[in-house]
Parts: structure tokens; C-alpha cells; sequence
């Protein structure tokens, strides 16, 4: 059995909570694990975003990216006929 703690909090957050694992049927714990995997891929995709735009805003190493892009996606995948 993992290991388990007890969390504070607010007592509507604790009810929120409470209500969402009960509406789908599934502990609390798988609620605020889903919630916090949400937040984990919205952070990354936040991260990668924000250095895709810092990339365009510098035009050589945005023609270098592009290139290098170009070069992979013009490579035929393995097992494929040129």
C-alpha cells in the first residue's frame, strides 16, 4: 500500500475536490493526480511556446532552425522508398 499524508485545506477546495472524485467515481487522490498532471503538461507546453518564440525572434538561428528542419523532414523514414 503506498504511503499516504494528510494535506490542509481550505474546506471548499476540500469540498471541490470531494465532489469531482464522487461525480466520476474515482478517489481524491486520482482527481488531484490528474489535476496536477494537467498543470505538468500545460507548464510544458507553456515552456515550449515561449522558447519557440524566443527562437523566431532571432532570424539567423530561426533560417538555421528551418534548415535543419527542412533537411530532416526531406529524409525519407526507415524502411521507405525514396
Amino acid at each position: 500500500m503506498p504511503e499516504t499524508t494528510t494535506v490542509k485545506l481550505p474546506t471548499t477546495l476540500r469540498n471541490k475536490l470531494a465532489a469531482r472524485a464522487k461525480a466520476r467515481h474515482v478517489s481524491q487522490a486520482e482527481v488531484l493526480a490528474e489535476a496536477l498532471e494537467t498543470l505538468d503538461r500545460r507548464d510544458f507546453w507553456t515552456s515550449v511556446s515561449k522558447e519557440y518564440a524566443q527562437l523566431q525572434s532571432d532570424r539567423q538561428a530561426w533560417r538555421d532552425y528551418a534548415a535543419e528542419r527542412n533537411a530532416w523532414v526531406d529524409v525519407p523514414m526507415a524502411g521507405e522508398q525514396q
